[in-house]
Parts: C-alpha cells; structure tokens; sequence
C-alpha cells in the first residue's frame, strides 16, 4: 500500500486557508459557517470546515491508530462550547478512560460518560439482564476507581434494542449535541447475534441518523483496504493509518468519504502528542507497505 500527500504547509506555519472558497470551488453547497468543528484544525481543513452537523460519522482504524483519542477531540471541542457531549463506553470501562485521558491537556470534567460495557464477557454462567433504559451517565469528574460494580449473582448484558431504548430517552431529555460510541466493533462482538448483525446495523445507524445528533462512532479495522459494512450507513469516514517501518510507527489519516460536502482526498501523517492528534500538512515521503 502507498500513502501520499501533496505540497501543504504546517499546521499554523501559514495562514489558514478560506474555507468557504475551497468549498465554493470545489462545488460544496456548504460554507463552513454551516459546519462544526472537530477539535482538530487539520482535520477541519480536510473536511473544508468540519463536520456537517446532526449526522452519524466513522472513525475506523487498526488497534492504537488514535481512535478514542480523536472522538474525545471532537467531544472536548463541543465542551468547550458549551454543548452537552455523551461518551459511550462499550470497550473500556470508564474509570479506564479516565486514567488514559489524563495524559492530555483537556478539561472533560463536564463530559457525561455512559457505562454500557457489558458484563456478558465474564466467563461463569450467570443469569443476564439487559441494561437498564433508564440508565444514567456519570460525569466525567465524578468517575472513580470503578464506575460500576459488577453483582455478584447476575451480570448485565447490553442489547443494541436495550442500548437504542436508552440513547433515546437520554436524547430526549438531555439534548445532546455531540455523542461518541465507542466502540461498534465491541456493539457488534458482543451485543448483536451474527446473523442479524447487517440489519441491526442498520437499524442502529438510521437511528442516529434520525436524532439529529452529530456522532462519531469509532470501528476497528484490521486491515488495510478492508470497507467495513457501518461505512456505507455512514455519512462519513475519517479513516486512521498506522504503518511500521524501520524507523518505528508512522501514522497517517484520510477521509475515505463524506457524503454532502467536498474535501481534502490526500493523505497526511499525524503524531500524539500531550494535545492530543496533531495532522503534519508538510510535505511526506511516499511510505510502501
């Protein structure tokens, strides 16, 4: 595989271009003023200003791409202007997600935090039930060692209907601006049924789509090339690139799609940082896999 990006200056070496030009000249319908921002400014200038709000978006990538990293950006930009932001944790438990985003220079106090990792992965038989509707997020600031604590005699599993059910009560009285699921590879592993897995996708995406919510839904991908079925349900993908050479892990990102507006269809390296993703528009040499 090869990865290249044309000629562009350093994120904050130059000017920032005019987003509304670009997108007038390539034909987008959309100024930026009508799009909201990533929390990632190299980002925005991929995307011609950001996200176009109220709609479901991918981040997909291997394991240790940025994913989580990347949607609690987005989350922590919403935050910062005043929006209500929800993170779903269905991979890792929130009192791990509080300890890994310590690292970085953000102020999540006020982000609410909804545990629905399911306890179905414990390997005793135990009576299920599904997770409450009326379950409540926690905010972030108030997360301590354990968020949950699993009963001893019964486990808690997590349905798509049940998970569903309960996004939209929280929609209805929260209104949420901004919602990270992370992630749908564990919805799928462990709260659909492999044969119904295309259609309560389905189902879940439309749903999303339908709440006027702008979401990032975050998606493992083992391999390169590989289009995952929630892609094409999407109104967009930020796709995540992570490639070893002699010289170490290099990574790199590109939007692979994004329906209703033009953008930037290089690819450009990017680097973790205490602040987070931080996209290089310099110049790169061309790295074959």
């Amino acid at each position: 595989m090869r990865l290249g990006a044309e000629r562009a200056s350093r994120e904050g070496s130059a000017p920032a271009p005019d987003l509304d030009a670009a997108a007038a000249a390539a034909g987008d319908s959309l100024t930026a003023a009508a799009k909201i921002g990533t929390g990632i400014p190299g980002l925005d200038k991929m995307l011609h200003g950001g996200f176009v709000p109220g709609r479901p978006y991918i981040v997909s990538g291997p394991p240790g791409a940025g994913k989580t990293i990347l949607a609690m950006q987005f989350l922590r930009e919403g935050l910062a202007g005043g929006e209500r932001c929800l993170f779903v944790a269905l991979e890792e438990p929130p009192n791990e997600l509080k300890i890994n985003m310590r690292g970085f220079r953000w102020n999540l106090d006020d982000l609410d935090v909804l545990d629905a990792n399911s306890d179905i992965r414990r390997f005793e038989p135990t009576p299920i039930l599904e997770i409450s509707t009326e379950e409540e997020p926690a905010k972030m600031r108030a997360i301590g060692e354990r968020i949950r604590k699993t009963p001893d005699f019964e486990s808690k599993e997590v349905s798509v209907h049940s998970l569903q059910q309960l996004l939209k009560n929280l929609f209805l009285k929260r209104n949420y601006e901004r919602v990270v699921i992370d992630s749908m590879t564990a919805l799928r592993y462990f709260c659909m049924r492999e044969f119904e897995e295309t259609v309560t996708t389905q189902s879940f995406m439309r749903y999303l789509a339908e709440s006027k919510v702008t979401s990032l839904l975050t998606l493992e991908l083992p391999e390169e090339g590989e289009v995952p079925p929630e892609a094409f349900l999407a109104r967009g993908e930020i796709r995540l690139h992570k490639l070893r050479d002699e010289t170490g892990i290099k990574r790199f990102l590109s939007v692979e799609k994004y329906k209703g507006s033009s953008h930037d269809e290089n690819v450009y390296p990017f680097d973790i940082t205490n602040a987070g993703i931080v996209i290089n528009m310099a110049p790169m040499q061309t790295i074959s896999r």
